[in-house]
């Protein structure tokens, strides 16, 4: 497909098909404000709905019963997954250049957004009331990931900083800053012992969140030219998969960091990937419009 300018790509399992393999789904944001769900068996659109008057797309969360959005006029957007029905919204949910990063809860009992100004804020879900301000991030909050048991999260930004939160208490637990460069994504492992980032150091970071170093840097290029905007870890553990300026799909195994696969076909910086709750497809979106499906063989 060729849309325009694609930010997010969220996959979601449907449950057991035919011999027990799961069948899914994926969503996409683009540049013309357009959300769309699409099937990742046939690759046809399930769902699409335009936003009017919203601003700049930023953010997406996407479950089966939700797709949340965050955008550039400061609000959350709501609509149905399964219809693309207008449901509600959150006036002014961060201000100051809009809501930058969302995530919804595994119970989907709350939100949870990030701003320009390094906010990061608890919704409840049914009331769209604010629960917390935490605020400790110093500059854009790049992006979001809440752990199993929907009380600790992690938020990473601008500032070189991964801050670990206990949301039951409001507080900060850990803190970790990289040397240089601001960071604009992180994944975690499914045992949620790893944390990977990636950045304006143009590295895929590792990291221990029980130690202050990190456990391993990885040279995204040679040339130190290529910076990441995304990073997905397979739900099986084997693999790290990565995205950015250079246009390339990369994946990286995951104990040893070694390249084991670097693609073309974007003509654009790429700026989310994800890999399907099988492994067995990997699904790429870039400001070239291309939403790509990349069939994983391992």
């Amino acid at each position: 497909a060729c849309l325009p300018a694609c930010l997010s790509c969220p996959f979601v399992p449907h449950g057991g098909g035919v011999g027990g393999d799961a069948c899914c789904s994926f969503a996409t944001l683009s540049m013309d404000c357009t959300v769309r769900v699409w099937d990742a068996a046939d690759y046809s659109t399930l769902a699409s709905v335009t936003v009017r008057d919203a601003g700049t797309p930023a953010c997406l969360t996407y479950t089966l019963d939700y797709l949340l959005t965050g955008w550039s006029d400061g609000k959350i957007r709501a609509h149905e997954a399964e219809t693309g029905h207008f449901l509600w919204h959150i006036d002014n949910a961060h201000t100051g250049g809009g809501v930058t990063a969302i995530c919804l809860s595994n119970n989907e009992r709350f939100i949870l957004t990030g701003g320009v100004e390094g906010e990061v804020r608890v919704w409840e879900m049914r009331s769209r009331e604010l629960v917390s301000h935490l605020k400790e991030h110093t500059g854009r909050v790049s992006d979001l990931k809440l752990y199993d048991d929907d009380v600790h999260a992690l938020s990473c930004g601008r500032d070189r900083a991964i801050l670990c939160w206990d949301l039951r208490s409001e507080r900060r637990v850990s803190s970790h800053v990289q040397r240089m460069g601001g960071m604009n994504a992180l994944a975690v492992t499914k045992d949620q012992t790893l944390v990977l980032t990636v950045g304006q150091e143009k590295r895929v970071t590792k990291w221990d969140l029980r130690d202050h170093s990190p456990v391993s840097l990885t040279d995204l290029s040679p040339r130190n030219d290529d910076e990441a905007l995304a990073v997905a870890v397979s739900s099986n553990g084997l693999w790290v998969a990565t995205a950015g300026t250079a246009q390339l799909v990369k994946i990286w195994d995951m104990q040893s960091m070694r390249l084991v696969s670097s693609q073309t076909g974007h003509s654009g910086t790429v700026v989310d990937l994800k890999f399907s709750p099988d492994d067995k497809q990997l699904v790429s979106v870039g400001t070239d419009g291309l939403v790509l499906v990349w069939n994983i063989y391992a």
